[in-house]
């Protein structure tokens, strides 16, 4: 039980710690809504409450253990974090198919300023909707501070250092996969199949919502027999924040065994290295936690894999829908949701 919370409390730093960094002054989230100031008012307003809030955060995870009413508040905690979490990514999700669509209608690539003024063509439909749930999950989270003093929590002036996930491994316990076999049924066909029509590369994204056992489904299908058998080369690499192009090179070719420590410290000596590894040859790579969604930065990984032989694939983590609307719009792709929520092609 101890256990659970202590993951619990690591997933609320973790995620106010990536939604401090969309709300940053000079963020694109704000420059989005840079004409419509109630909303910037409350995207401020938000992440006072959530600074607020992260002041305590050290000691509710120092006493959930022994109070009860820690532990729900905690749970309650995570909830509305999760709230504000999804919908910054749902704002994100609306610019980016935004800049996806004017892709595919053959329009000059959108420059930073561009981005700024993607506002413009933000509906208000969809700007009121936004407006009414940031206004519940404020309401919600100010609930929560209000009850600080009751519950006895105290801010804490100890060390700010950043709270990373520890990061993932292939390794797989056999007990987490109960019910899932649908799930791993559908993905394993999917890794072997050799549709010519999605070219050399397939990407196949495994989006949902923390907790709902991406990594587990990754990590089973990773370990099947038949996927062993139908790979030539096989890597497995934890991306999470922040996202570094030469640190997930560097553990791809040593996941292949390619890794040359003369090349360390050069991406581009990196790159050269892991195309030449990776040409002609069937290979699975699994990308577990990855968080960016930025076009450019997935478009110079994208020449790593791209001269891979037919049949090749990359998992994708995330609980970024954007993330895997970037992958679309460079590769193609097959989207699965877990926990039985949907699987299907994005159009």
């Amino acid at each position: 039980m101890e256990i659970g919370l202590a993951v619990g409390g690591a997933f609320i730093s973790s995620a106010l710690n990536v939604l401090f960094d969309r709300l940053a002054p000079q963020g694109e989230l704000l420059k989005m809504f840079q004409k419509r100031k109630n909303d910037v008012r409350l995207l401020k307003k938000l992440k006072l409450t959530l600074c607020g809030l992260q002041a305590v955060l050290t000691d509710a995870e120092n006493k959930q253990a022994s109070n009860q009413f820690v532990s729900q508040w905690l749970n309650e905690l995570r909830d509305a974090v999760d709230s504000a979490e999804n919908i910054i990514e749902e704002v994100n999700y609306e610019v980016l198919r935004l800049k996806v669509e004017g892709q595919d209608r053959n329009l000059a690539e959108t420059s930073n300023q561009q981005v700024s003024d993607l506002n413009l063509c933000l509906i208000d439909d969809f700007c009121f909707n936004i407006k009414e749930k940031l206004v519940d999950t404020i309401e919600t989270l100010k609930d929560l501070q209000e009850q600080i003093g009751d519950l006895g929590l105290k801010v804490h002036f100890g060390s700010t250092k950043q709270e990373t996930r520890t990061p993932s491994t292939s390794l797989v316990d056999d007990s987490d996969i109960f019910g899932r076999q649908k799930e791993i049924k559908d993905l394993v066909a999917r890794l072997l199949s050799e549709d010519a029509s999605r070219g050399n590369l397939t990407v196949v994204p495994i989006v949902g919502m923390g907790g709902a056992g991406k990594t587990t489904l990754a990590k089973v299908v990773y370990n099947d027999e038949k996927v062993k058998d139908h790979f030539g080369l096989k890597a497995w690499y934890c991306v999470s924040e922040p996202y570094d192009a030469l640190r997930i090179t560097k553990g791809l070719l040593q996941g292949i065994g390619s890794f040359d420590s003369k090349d360390d410290g050069n991406l581009n000596q990196l790159q050269v290295h892991l195309k030449e590894s990776l040409k002609g040859k069937k290979f699975l790579v699994v990308l577990d936690d990855v968080w960016n969604d930025d076009y450019n930065e997935w478009d110079n990984l994208r020449n790593v894999f791209v001269q891979g032989d037919m049949g090749s694939k990359i998992i994708v983590t995330t609980r970024k829908e954007s993330v895997a609307i970037v992958a679309q719009s460079l590769w193609g792709l097959c989207l699965v949701k877990t926990l039985g929520l949907y699987s299907n092609d994005i159009h």
